[in-house]
C-alpha cells in the first residue's frame, strides 16, 4: 500500500506533543525576575533550616544566620562569634552575596530584615521574643517569611 501524507490522528498527537512543550517554556521564560525570586527566596529558607537542624543535632554549638546590613546577603555563623561565617562542606565560607558564587544571577534581589541575627535554641524554637519580618525583593515583587515562634519551620509566601 502506498500512502503519502499524514493522517489526522498522526496530526493531532504532532499538536498535542507541541502545545504541551509550549505550556512548559513560556512560563519559564515569561517571569525570570520572578523565577529568580523564588530561587533566592528556597536559597534562603534552606539556609535558615541549616541553622535550625544544626543547633538541634549539636546544641552546645549554636549557630545564627546574620542579614547583610546593606541587604545584599546573609551568612551563618556561630552564634557566639557572629563575624566569621562556618565552613561549608565543601570549605567555602557559608555566605551568601547577591550577584556572587552560589548567588551568582540574583544581583538585584535585596533581603529586608527588623533583626540582624536569626537564631533557635537546643528545642528547634525560634530563639527571639518576637517573629522577625523576614522578606526578599526584586523588581517590584517580594517573597516574606514566616517563621514558626514555637516550631521554628519556615514558610515562604508571596503578596
Amino acid at each position: 500500500m502506498d500512502r503519502r501524507g499524514v493522517t489526522m490522528i498522526e496530526m493531532i498527537a504532532v499538536i498535542t506533543v507541541l502545545l504541551g512543550i509550549t505550556g512548559i517554556a513560556v512560563p519559564l521564560l515569561g517571569n525570570d525576575a520572578g523565577s529568580k525570586l523564588g530561587a533566592a527566596a528556597m536559597m534562603l529558607r534552606d539556609d535558615l533550616e541549616q541553622v535550625r537542624y544544626r543547633t538541634l543535632a549539636d546544641p552546645s554549638n549554636p549557630l545564627a544566620l546574620i542579614i547583610d546590613e546593606q541587604g545584599q546577603g546573609w551568612r551563618i555563623t556561630p552564634l557566639d562569634k557572629t563575624a566569621e561565617p562556618i565552613q561549608r562542606h565543601d570549605g567555602e565560607a557559608w555566605k551568601i552575596t547577591f550577584g556572587e558564587g552560589r548567588a551568582t544571577g540574583f544581583e538585584n534581589v535585596r533581603i529586608e530584615s527588623d533583626a540582624d541575627t536569626i537564631w533557635f535554641d537546643a528545642r528547634g524554637v525560634l530563639g527571639m521574643d518576637e517573629k522577625p519580618l523576614l522578606r526578599l525583593s526584586l523588581d517590584g515583587g517580594s517573597r516574606t517569611f514566616n517563621i514558626g515562634l514555637v516550631t521554628g519551620l519556615v514558610k515562604i509566601t508571596s503578596p
